[in-house]
């Protein structure tokens, strides 16, 4: 992926402004969009170390989940970029003190657009 998108933020710290501000970025550019939309379909744990300013703590938590549950997890986000509905995220700063090394993404879609809700925590 390192030179299929040109465009990409620069990378940034894992909170809820700076994940909804990549988004808002990522939304707002069409073709950026679709190719954010086709790394999320071929493995939504590369594209997010790239998105995201990460510890080496939270590194391992997002390389430790299976890259099936990662895809199934995100289609809905990619769906969502390539039909252009609303994208909210919401980041679990909370999880960060916990001392197992874990990621999880909750996915919710309803009628007011698609809201992720992640928890990369170390």
């Amino acid at each position: 992926m390192a030179n299929t998108i040109e465009k990409l933020p620069v990378s940034t710290p894992v909170t809820t402004e700076d994940a909804q501000r990549i988004v808002d970025e990522i939304r707002a550019d069409d073709e950026l969009a679709w190719q954010v939309a086709a790394e999320l379909d071929r493995d939504p744990r590369v594209l997010l170390a790239r998105l995201f300013a990460l510890s080496r703590a939270q590194q391992a938590g997002l390389s430790r989940m299976r890259l099936e549950r990662t895809r199934s997890t995100f289609a809905p986000v990619a769906r969502a970029l390539r039909e252009g509905d609303p994208l909210f995220v919401r980041v679990d700063q909370a999880a960060a003190v916990t001392t197992a090394v874990t990621g999880s993404f909750k996915i919710t879609v309803d009628g007011s657009g698609v809201s992720v809700e992640a928890s990369i925590s170390c």
